[in-house]
This record gives structure tokens, C-alpha cells and sequence, in this order.
């Protein structure tokens, strides 16, 4: 997995940052990791194409493996993946570039508040969920990247409201699906990956008018769903019907606006318009037997932006409206008591605002 020259690179950087190696140690197991999981999938695409008669063995098949080699030979002359970063807007991609690159460059426009942010692996396979519920697997590197004037709009799926990293399917058994009007699903990852396949809707009974606006991997634990004006509520994912649940109940000027998995080791960062962080351990967070009521509002006279959950050792990537991309561990935020204000964001400019953020 590893040549010399590049073993060499690690051995003189940990002599030359000595406080660094536990840092050093994590990302580099992170990659062989990663490694390890390309070569078993792309063994396994073998395997199935062996397995296959001549006859079926198609001209796709082998300019789809054929492509699959091409990535991950190019991940391994870079010596793993790259991580990349996508902005999602209703339909069309607004940004498709290296983390490198936006970390010293930015984004290269203005994001309009409320896109959706992904932070990938640059061979990462990703699942594409549509207003209507369809489910679609596609490679990253077949995005589209967009122009320096306009972003680039995905005409093929149509709608396009989703893009989430099928690699968190390796640690999660469900995918939890959030609709405007506040009914939330649930589906499991099985089902998801079968449908993908055929580009299929996951859920059968969807009202009309009420599109998909989120969806987040989880794995049967207590979920968190929060709406624009700061109500929240927690509440166990296998309290939700199989037909589907009303999420969380708003009156009129407010909205739904996301849905994180939260669990006893994990902490909720609500963030605001504004650029407040709202740091919450889950012991602070009480979940309801089933969903649907209020648990009452997380701060007063502040817009959320939405809720994301991690551990202590996650990292925060936040997406400004200038185009600033700010990280920052999930343990290094300025965590406030229950009640008390939230606190600005690290790194965020007077001038500017939070226009995207995710966990990871």
C-alpha cells in the first residue's frame, strides 16, 4: 500500500513534529483503511463479472470495471484518496472541488444559504436522492463540475435534493428520510442499496407536493429533528411508523429543517444564520416516547441553519457565504449550558455568515 518514498515522508515527519504522531498515526490508518476497502470492492466487481456467461458480460460491464481501476489506480498514485467538496443547491451543484483547493482558495462565489455541504473521498461512491424519493448510485467523479459564472444543473436524476457518502452505510443500518412538510421515514440500508441499483422511490406512499428536503444515515438510535425557529424534538427511530410519522409539529412561519442521528457519546451543534454555534451534549436533550410534539426551543429570536451530531474527536466543516470553508474539532467549540446563549463561530469574519455546515 505504501512505497518506500512515501513511508520515508511519514517516518521524517513524525521526527520533525514529535507532538504530531498521534494525529500522524490516525490519518494514516485512515488510509490503509481506505485502501483496504478499495481492494476488496474492486475484487469483488471481479469476482461478479467472472461469475457472469460470456453472454452477459456486456460492453457496460467491462467500461464500468474498466473505469473503476482507472480511480482506484489514480488513488493509489496519490497515495489514497482525496477528500473533495461538493455544495448541493435544489437541482444543480454549485461547487465540486479538491478540499485543497477551497481551503486556500474558496468556494470562487457566493453560497446562498441553506445548500447542502458534502465532504467525500474524491473515488467516494455517493447515493442521490430526488424531491420525490427516487434513489440513484453514482460516482463522485461523475458530478459535474461547475463553470467560474453559473453552477451546473443535473438534469439526469431531475430534482435532485440529496447527495449522501454511501461508505456511511458501513457503520449505519438505516437511512431516515425528512420531507418538507415534516414526515419523517425510515428505510433500511438494504432496501436503500436495492433500489439504487434501479433508480427506484423509497418511499411508496409519499404525499404529493411533499419532496424530500433531507435524509441522513442512522442506525436505530434516537433521532433529533430541529426547525428554523429553534424548535426541537428527540425521539426514538423505531417509534416511526412504517408508513411514515409527522416529524415535528410548527405553527404557520415556521419550517422543518433537518435530522441528525444523536447518541449517548455524541454532542448536537445547532448553528444559526448569524453565526452562533449551540453546543448540546445529549444528556441535555431528553427524547420523547414518539415524535411529533415539541420539546420546546433551543434559543430565542435566532434562525437555525440545522443540527449535526458527532464525537469529541469529528471535526465541523462550515461553508460561509463568501466562500470560506472553516474547520474545526467538534471538542474545541465553546460549549455553553443549557439555557444560556449560543457562542460565534471560531474563524468566522464579522462581515460574513454560516451558509452551509456538516460533521464528520
Amino acid at each position: 500500500m505504501l512505497d518506500k518514498k512515501d513511508a520515508q515522508w511519514w517516518l521524517l515527519e513524525a521526527q520533525q513534529h514529535p507532538e504530531a504522531i498521534p494525529e500522524l498515526i490516525h490519518i494514516l490508518a485512515e488510509r490503509l483503511a481506505f485502501m483496504d476497502r478499495q481492494n476488496e470492492e474492486l475484487r469483488g466487481e471481479l469476482i461478479t463479472l467472472r461469475r457472469k456467461q460470456p453472454a452477459e458480460a456486456t460492453g457496460a460491464d467491462m467500461a464500468t470495471l474498466r473505469q473503476r481501476i482507472h480511480e482506484l489506480e489514480g488513488a493509489v498514485r496519490r497515495g489514497g484518496s482525496q477528500r473533495q467538496i461538493i455544495v448541493l443547491q435544489p437541482g444543480q451543484i454549485v461547487v465540486n472541488s479538491s478540499f485543497d483547493d477551497v481551503i486556500k482558495n474558496g468556494a470562487g462565489r457566493v453560497i446562498t444559504a441553506g445548500s447542502s455541504l458534502i465532504v467525500a473521498d474524491s473515488t467516494a461512491r455517493l447515493l442521490a436522492i430526488t424531491a420525490d424519493s427516487r434513489v440513484f448510485s453514482v460516482a463522485l467523479n461523475d458530478l459535474p463540475v461547475p463553470t467560474a459564472s453559473a453552477g451546473s444543473v443535473i438534469e439526469n436524476p431531475p430534482r435532485l435534493t440529496v447527495l449522501i457518502d454511501q461508505a456511511v452505510f458501513e457503520r449505519c443500518r438505516y437511512l431516515t428520510l425528512l420531507s418538507k412538510r415534516g414526515y419523517v421515514y425510515s428505510v433500511l440500508a438494504g432496501t436503500v442499496n436495492r433500489l439504487a441499483t434501479r433508480g427506484e422511490p423509497l418511499i411508496r406512499n409519499l404525499i404529493p407536493d411533499d419532496p424530500i428536503i433531507a435524509a441522513f444515515a442512522s442506525n436505530n438510535t434516537d433521532l433529533i429533528v430541529v426547525s428554523r425557529q429553534a424548535r426541537w424534538t428527540r425521539f426514538p427511530e423505531r417509534s416511526i411508523a412504517p408508513t411514515g410519522s409527522p416529524a415535528l409539529e410548527v405553527p404557520k412561519g415556521d419550517a422543518l429543517l433537518g435530522l441528525a442521528l444523536i447518541e449517548a457519546d455524541r454532542q448536537a451543534l445547532f448553528l444559526t444564520t448569524s453565526g452562533q454555534v449551540f453546543v448540546r451534549q445529549a444528556a441535555d436533550l431528553p427524547a420523547r416516547a414518539t415524535p411529533g410534539k415539541s420539546a420546546g426551543l433551543l434559543c430565542r429570536g435566532q434562525t437555525l441553519l440545522g443540527v449535526a451530531t458527532g464525537t469529541n474527536s469529528s471535526d465541523l466543516f462550515v461553508l460561509t457565504r463568501q466562500g470560506k470553508l472553516i474547520v474545526s474539532r467538534v471538542d474545541s467549540l465553546p460549549y455553553r449550558a443549557q439555557g444560556e446563549d449560543g457562542a460565534p463561530l471560531p474563524g468566522l469574519a464579522a462581515d460574513d455568515n454560516i451558509a452551509a455546515f456538516v460533521v464528520r
